[in-house]
């Protein structure tokens, strides 16, 4: 069950955060992913897209969390990286919420359990469950770029 699509980020948001320091960049090559990611720690200079995320999620989802973390991953993923079908149920992760940051690349898809999600524009928003099971396909060409981050509270019953 997808909870919510919407363009939230102008393009002028995504080339922002596209832009961040590459310092911290780990390259994941393993036998369920290989992609290029790099934390984005909440400060004075970020404090403004996790505050847009999360009054994103509050009014549109209805969803009561105790907080987004305050670790955002954005996600690069070049010609041949992919990320294998998982899911992301750990440290008290509710709900995931991805951001696709631009849209000119092949491949790429995303898929949430059997549904492939139709390629979103740039600045598009997806909130999902955190144990549902989902995955990227592989680039064919160009660069993905994604931020994900995660709603935390209590469990599910």
């Amino acid at each position: 069950m997808i909870l919510k699509e919407k363009i939230l980020f102008s393009k002028q948001e995504c080339n922002s955060i596209i832009s961040y320091n590459e310092t911290h960049i780990t390259n994941w090559l393993m036998s369920d992913r290989k992609y290029h990611s790099q934390p984005i720690a909440y400060s004075l200079e970020t404090n403004w897209l996790f505050d847009k995320l999360k009054d994103f999620v509050e009014r549109e989802t209805n969803i009561e969390t105790r907080t987004i973390k305050k670790t955002i991953h954005f996600h690069k993923f070049t010609k041949g990286d992919w990320f294998g079908k998982h899911n992301d149920v750990r440290d008290n992760r509710l709900y995931a919420v991805g951001v696709l940051l631009n849209d000119n690349f092949e491949g790429g898809n995303f898929e949430i359990s059997r549904y492939s999600v139709p390629k979103m524009p740039a600045g598009s928003l997806i909130v999902f469950p955190s144990f549902m099971m989902h995955r990227v396909s592989p680039i064919i060409e160009g660069i993905r770029n994604s931020i994900v981050c995660w709603c935390v509270g209590p469990k599910f019953k």
